[in-house]
C-alpha cells in the first residue's frame, strides 16, 4: 500500500513491531527443527545473565555386597558434570534515506520499500536462523553463532571394529577403515569432552556401542556412523541406507529413556530420495501418524522403526541426523525469538535505520541422544 504525504513516518514507526508480533509464532513452525521445539514447549524466553549452565549426572553410586552385617562406608559422591555455554545471536540491517523514502510512495513507488521492510528482514532472518541447529558454534568462522549440532559431532578416525579402541589409536586424526561402522568421537561441547572414556569408566563388554559401558564412558559421546562401511554389506549410503540408519536409531537408544528417544531423522534432500527409492523397491505396511512432523503440517515425511524420516535444506550434503527434541531447547533472552528496533532517524545521514536482531542459543542436554549419519570411510 502507497503511504500518503502526511501520515508516511507514523505509519511505518507505529506498524513495525506489531507486524513481527503478529509473525512470531509462524516464524517458528515454518521450519521442521524449530516447529518440533516449539510444539514440545522447549522454546524459553526472557533468560538473564551472561550465559547459562546446566548440570549433567554421568555415573552412578558404586553399591557393594551386603550380608545384613556387613560394614558400611561413607564418603561424599560427586555425581554431575557442568556444561556450559553463552548467549549468541544474529542481526538484520537496512536503511532508506529520507529522499528515497518520499520518492517511494504514491503511484510511483513500483515497490513499496518503507512498508515492507520488516516482511524482508524476518524473511531473511528465518532463512539465517533455520539453518542454525546445524552448525558448529565452536568454530573459528562461527563464534558469533548458535550452537548447533555440529559442535559435538566431530570424530577422529573411526572406532576399531575388532578392537573397539580408536583406529590408529594415539594418532590425530584416527585412521579410517571401511570395516568400521562407527567414527570416533571426538570434539568439546559446552566445556566438556566428547571422546569415549574421557570421564573415567571403561567398556565393560562387547565392542562399543555394542555391549555394556560404565555410564561415566560414554554420557557425552554421540553417535556417528559411517554409512558407506561394508559392515553393512553395501558401500554406498543407498546400499547401506535401512541397515545403517536402524543401526545408529538403536544404538543412540542404548539406556535411553522416553525423553530422550529419538524423535526424527533428517538427511540431506538427496539421500532422502536415494532412501525412499530403495523403499520403493521391499513391501511395506504404512501406519498412519497424526502426531510429529504431520501434525505441523509437514507431508515429507516417513516411518522408520518408529521414528519419522525427513529432508531438511539445512542439513549438509552427504549427511543426516537424528534429533530427541526432548533434549532440546531453544533459550532466549528477549520475549520472542526476533524483536524489532526501529526505524531510527539519523539526522546526520538523513536515513532511516531498521533492525531485526536475536539473542539466545540452542541447548542439547548431551550428545549421547543425538546420531550423526556420515560418509567416513
Amino acid at each position: 500500500m502507497a503511504s500518503s504525504s502526511t501520515d508516511w513516518a507514523r505509519s511505518i514507526a507505529t506498524t513495525i513491531q506489531n507486524f513481527l508480533r503478529e509473525e512470531e509464532i509462524a516464524s517458528l513452525r515454518k521450519f521442521k527443527v524449530f516447529a518440533a521445539l516449539e510444539a514440545s514447549g522447549n522454546v524459553r524466553t526472557n533468560m538473564s545473565g551472561r550465559g547459562f549452565q546446566w548440570e549433567i549426572q554421568y555415573r552412578n553410586h558404586t553399591p557393594s555386597g551386603n550380608n545384613g552385617e556387613t560394614p558400611r562406608s561413607f564418603a561424599r559422591q560427586n555425581l554431575w558434570k557442568n556444561a556450559q555455554l553463552d548467549f549468541r545471536g544474529a542481526q538484520a540491517t537496512d536503511a532508506i534515506y529520507k529522499k528515497e523514502m518520499l520518492e517511494n510512495r504514491s503511484a510511483q513507488a513500483l515497490v513499496n520499500v518503507a512498508g515492507r521492510m520488516a516482511s524482508r528482514l524476518i524473511t531473511s532472518m528465518e532463512q539465517y536462523l533455520a539453518r542454525e541447529w546445524v552448525v558448529d558454534g565452536d568454530a573459528a568462522a562461527n563464534a558469533l553463532r548458535f550452537h548447533g549440532i555440529e559442535s559435538f559431532m566431530g570424530y577422529s578416525g573411526t572406532v576399531n571394529v575388532a578392537t573397539g579402541l580408536q583406529r590408529n589409536s594415539g594418532v590425530s586424526p584416527g585412521a579410517t577403515s571401511a570395516p568400521d561402522p562407527f567414527g570416533w568421537p571426538s570434539d568439546t561441547y559446552a566445556g566438556l569432552s566428547t571422546v569415549l572414556g574421557s570421564h573415567g569408566g571403561s567398556q565393560k563388554s562387547g565392542i562399543w556401542p555394542n555391549g555394556e559401558a560404565d555410564p561415566e564412558y560414554d554420557f557425552y559421546s554421540p553417535v556417528i556412523c559411517n554409512v558407506t562401511s561394508t559392515y553393512f554389506g553395501g558401500s554406498t549410503w543407498a546400499a547401506n541406507c535401512a541397515k545403517a540408519l536402524r543401526e545408529a536409531l538403536h544404538q543412540t537408544r542404548r539406556n535411553d529413556t522416553k525423553q530422550d528417544q529419538i524423535d526424527m531423522c533428517l538427511l540431506n534432500r538427496r539421500w532422502y530420495i536415494d532412501f525412499l527409492n530403495t523403499l520403493d523397491a521391499k513391501e511395506r505396511v504404512i501406519v498412519g501418524r497424526t502426531d510429529g512432523l504431520r501434525s505441523y503440517g509437514f507431508t515429507d515425511v516417513f516411518d522408520f522403526d518408529g521414528v519419522e524420516v525427513s529432508s531438511e535444506n539445512s542439513v549438509p550434503a552427504d549427511t543426516g541426523y537424528g534429533l530427541a527434541i526432548g533434549n532440546m531447547e531453544l533459550l532466549c533472552m528477549t520475549d520472542q525469538l526476533m524483536v524489532s528496533e526501529g526505524p531510527f532517524y539519523d539526522e546526520l545521514t538523513q536515513q532511516y535505520r531498521y533492525v531485526v536482531s536475536t539473542l539466545g542459543n540452542l541447548k542439547f542436554k548431551t550428545p549421547r541422544n543425538f546420531f550423526k549419519l556420515a560418509a567416513i570411510a
